[in-house]
């Protein structure tokens, strides 16, 4: 497997390690009875979807479609190592640019008056 394709593959997995730690505060709010911040649901279906299932989809398709040899003869068939690089900083710096959105910390909009968040 390149390295390129490993990069993806371990990224995709730390996000979905990033998931499942999001889960398990939407449940332990839920335990507590005290609703969760709104942010904490939208941080476990965003790194679910698009860092967890893209990056593992991309990194698998890297290494496993054809190669195409006669369009890139000098990387005997992979794609320039350059083109997948901006690929990855693209959709990772993408995601952790939007990760610290400036909703963090407030509750869902029915529980924002009562202003009783889990972490407040």
């Amino acid at each position: 497997m390149p390295s390129e394709s490993r990069w993806f593959v371990k990224v995709g997995l730390l996000y979905l390690i990033v998931t499942f730690v999001a889960g398990i505060v939407l449940l332990i709010c839920e335990a507590l009875g005290r609703p969760a911040p709104y942010i904490v649901g939208v941080e476990h279906a965003h790194p679910g979807t698009v860092g967890s299932l893209v990056n593992i989809v991309i990194g698998i398709a890297l290494w496993l479609l054809p190669l195409n040899r006669q369009r890139f003869p000098s990387t005997q068939g992979r794609y320039p190592p350059g083109a997948v690089l901006a690929c990855f900083a693209l959709l990772n710096g993408g995601f952790c640019w939007r990760a610290p959105s400036p909703n963090r910390g407030t509750c869902s909009p029915a529980n924002r008056s009562r202003r009783r968040c889990c972490f407040s």
